[in-house]
């Protein structure tokens, strides 16, 4: 998200630091006490800085990305019950997500799921209160798909092990940005003696959060400075195929993945996120140019 260009970089910093929480944990009990203690600051300092870098108080930015989080899962995973999803995007009842759900978008999550794709396009441009656009929509809505396209990707499934890294979160707009974060956590990288024989390049994708992580992997075992961001990716199965172009064929390609390969294939979504691991660093080639190897999460179906 684009913070306040005014506020100090410090409360920046510790206010992005509580957004990649909230992001890693939406099932999770969300306090003011716990926020406040992942930035660091008195439950009051905290609420008063998060509203004056984001616009938003804590509570309304955590019921916003549960809400988005759960209305991506809804247009993306079609076999997954709602009531799951709910649970899932962390609310504790299927009717408080309802009701939720009814009152920012304007329309139930059963309407969501089954309005046609262009339906729900004129549905946001009415611009009603509550009635968002979509990211979901917002990122695949001039997306043309070749009913063959599948055969084009070959898609394997493989298992992968844990993968362990530090990041940088960028805006999901142009790959202009991602270059821009793969330059900084690759001197992040350098500068702390976390780059090795083996490092990847992985980009985490958050269509939903607007967001894309450049991560740099590290060693198994190694703890980080404090100061940066870690995370992990779990050890799972996942789709794998390689592609190479700009964001809208990132998005193309799991279209097609999804539209196209998914249904028949004995699996569904394990999560609504997926990573690419790059062959070049983004900070010295185009990103466009760039071979990558896309990982979706899958489940038995």
């Amino acid at each position: 998200m684009t913070f306040n260009q005014d506020i100090p970089k410090e409360y920046s910093k510790s206010i992005n630091a509580v957004i990649n929480f909230i992001g890693g944990n939406l099932t999770e009990d969300l306090s003011l006490e716990k926020l406040s203690s992942v930035a660091n600051y008195s439950p009051f300092h905290f609420q008063k800085i998060f509203k004056q870098v984001t616009g938003e108080s804590p509570k309304q930015y955590i019921v916003r990305t549960r809400l988005e989080a759960a209305a991506h899962s809804l247009i993306i995973q079609l076999e997954k019950p709602i009531k799951e999803i709910a649970i899932e995007s962390g609310f504790t009842s299927g009717a408080t997500f309802a009701r939720a759900f009814k009152n920012y978008f304007g329309i139930s999550a059963e309407s969501l799921r089954t309005i046609p794709p262009k339906k729900r396009m004129e549905l946001y441009k009415k611009g009603k209160k509550g009635q968002q656009l979509l990211d979901t929509d917002r990122y695949f809505k001039n997306v043309a798909s070749d009913k063959k396209g599948h055969k084009d990707l070959h898609v394997v499934v493989k298992r992968v092990g844990l993968i362990s890294g530090i990041f940088v979160t960028s805006s999901l707009e142009d790959t202009q940005n991602i270059e821009n974060a793969f330059r900084k956590i690759t001197q992040l990288a350098d500068v702390n003696d976390l780059l090795h024989d083996q490092s990847m390049l992985v980009g985490i994708i958050y269509p939903h959060q607007r967001s894309y992580k450049a991560m740099i992997s590290v060693k198994h075992g190694i703890q980080p400075a404090s100061k940066l961001f870690a995370m992990e990716i779990p050890a799972s199965k996942y789709a794998t195929y390689k592609i190479r172009g700009d964001l809208e064929e990132t998005f193309r390609t799991l279209k097609i993945f999804t539209e196209q390969w998914l249904p028949g294939s004995g699996y569904r979504l394990a999560d609504i996120w997926g990573f690419e691991i790059l062959s070049e660093n983004p900070a010295n080639t185009s990103y466009s140019i760039i071979e990558r190897e896309m990982y979706v999460p899958l489940i038995p179906a």
